[in-house]
């Protein structure tokens, strides 16, 4: 059935094509009677026969094509439908763009040029660029990149002009006519969520803070000077500057700024907006509770020692170096290496947990099988560092000194959640095994039902061949 609805699509794509070509003739036929005489004289001028073209956008043109030599490539002048040139010279390249323009270009050793030109307005840009975009106006709105809906701002119509000749590439805005820079920066341009670009003039390192974010057509959202972005589904754009030890911090603003026009300085651990109470919630810390932001407070961001510094981070391996060696005997380092040890725990469970879904999945679940170095994790990590974060955090609620302490409940409760993970994780193991067990059986049928596939199809283009090569010989028999 798929095949046969394949077939259809592809029918109905030729026959629509046909349509169009056909249709686009009988238009450039018409034009080629009413225009006899200036076909003629430009024949008679260029010394070349004049070839009609008819654009998607409905406007006439005239292509003259030579040859430098009988070797060498086509070269092309182009008029419009009254015979004025589009480009006053001969060009190697063309192309159309949407809008009544062409995009044009000139080869300069072994790389082309390329500028751009109008139907109705010759000369947009100059040929000098090694790349060139159009962009067309759009307003504000939604787009749904499944399961999420996000929101983007609204951008003019503009050309994007990219001169490669500099250390980093030079991106030059132009307004629709192409009369007015109205932008240019200097970077690596890369698209985000289709909507925006980020232009980061640093050399690659993932440490500097040298990326900005633009709208299409390139107005300014972040300065060239935050590490990377994070837009929200409500348009929220969350900044980020990176320390030299890989710490992040985040700040951000609504694109919006009918909603609010708050910019939120790139000082805390996260910062969200909620859009059912329509506030922008901030937090310092990695396990902090969220708060209202509020820009008439001074916040600070400090840290206890470096154990705590390195939990932001992430980097839950160096907390409990940290912890064990010289931050050891501090009265939250058994507090802090628990949680760290938990995280650690986790992720590797989480690791875990996605092998065993892909094992019991209906199309996926030979692949930890087949390629078992992308489907790794670490039982004896999982089952270690549980136990270490329990024993951390009972040494933490046992000695701590004040028991007004507001981390004692988080402590008690995550030891709770940790002794129930560890106790489950038995269960887990055999979970495991069974599924594995279920998929190498799964997967022994489907390696035997291919090895047959493979063989039938081998066995039908043997009898294919023996085909063609009897009906070869009848015909040479025949002649």
């Amino acid at each position: 059935m798929n095949k046969i609805l394949k077939i259809i699509i592809l029918i109905f794509i030729i026959f629509s094509t046909k349509i169009s070509s056909y249709a686009q003739n009988v238009e450039i036929n018409a034009f080629k009677k009413q225009n006899k005489a200036l076909l003629k004289q430009l024949k008679k001028e260029y010394g070349i026969t004049p070839e009609v073209k008819l654009s998607q956008d409905g406007f006439f043109y005239i292509i003259f094509t030579k040859k430098e030599n009988k070797k060498g490539p086509n070269k092309y002048f182009i008029v419009d439908e009254a015979g004025e040139p589009l480009y006053r010279d001969w060009l190697d390249k063309f192309s159309e763009c949407n809008g009544g323009y062409l995009f044009i270009g000139q080869n300069v050793g072994e790389k082309t040029k390329w500028g751009v030109t109008g139907f109705k307005r010759k000369q947009i840009l100059p040929i000098k660029y090694d790349e060139v975009s159009h962009r067309n106006a759009i307003d504000a709105g939604t787009y749904t990149d499944s399961p999420f809906t996000f929101w983007y701002p609204g951008s003019n119509e503009c050309w994007v002009a990219t001169d490669n000749s500099f250390v980093l590439p030079v991106h030059v805005y132009f307004s629709a006519d192409g009369s007015v820079i109205t932008h240019k920066y200097h970077g690596n341009m890369k698209s985000k969520l289709s909507y925006y670009n980020t232009i980061d003039k640093s050399s690659g390192s993932s440490i500097s803070n040298k990326r900005g974010l633009y709208t299409l057509d390139g107005e300014e959202i972040f300065s060239q000077e935050y590490n990377n972005f994070y837009i929200e589904t409500s348009g929220f754009v969350n900044c980020y500057k990176k320390e030299s030890d890989g710490l992040n911090l985040c700040g951000g603003k609504m694109l919006d700024s009918t909603i609010t026009n708050i910019v939120v300085p790139p000082m805390f651990h996260d910062v969200t907006y909620k859009p059912d109470s329509k506030i922008i919630m901030c937090k310092l810390h990695r396990d902090d509770k969220y708060e209202e932001y509020d820009p008439k407070k001074t916040y600070i961001i400090t840290f206890k020692d470096k154990g705590e510094r390195l939990y932001d981070i992430g980097k839950y391996q160096d907390v409990i170096s940290f912890y064990e060696g010289v931050g050891y005997g501090t009265t939250w380092g058994d507090y802090y290496m628990g949680l760290a040890a938990e995280k650690i725990a986790k992720a590797e469970l989480d690791k875990m947990n996605s092998v065993i879904r892909t094992l019991k999945s209906d199309d996926n679940y030979y692949l930890p099988i087949k390629k078992p170095e992308e489907y790794k994790f670490d039982a004896g990590t999982i089952s270690g560092m549980y136990t270490s974060a329990g024993i951390y955090l009972e040494k933490y609620i046992t000695n701590t000194v004040s028991k007004n302490d507001p981390t004692l409940d988080k402590a008690r409760k995550l030891r709770g959640e940790i002794i129930e993970a560890r106790n489950n994780f038995t269960k887990k193991i055999d979970e495991y095994r069974v599924a594995l067990q279920s998929a190498t059986n799964r997967n022994i049928e489907r390696e035997r039902r291919i090895a047959e596939e493979e063989a039938l199809r081998q066995q039908q283009a043997a009898e294919a061949a023996k085909a063609v090569e009897r009906l070869t010989r009848s015909l040479i028999n025949l002649f």
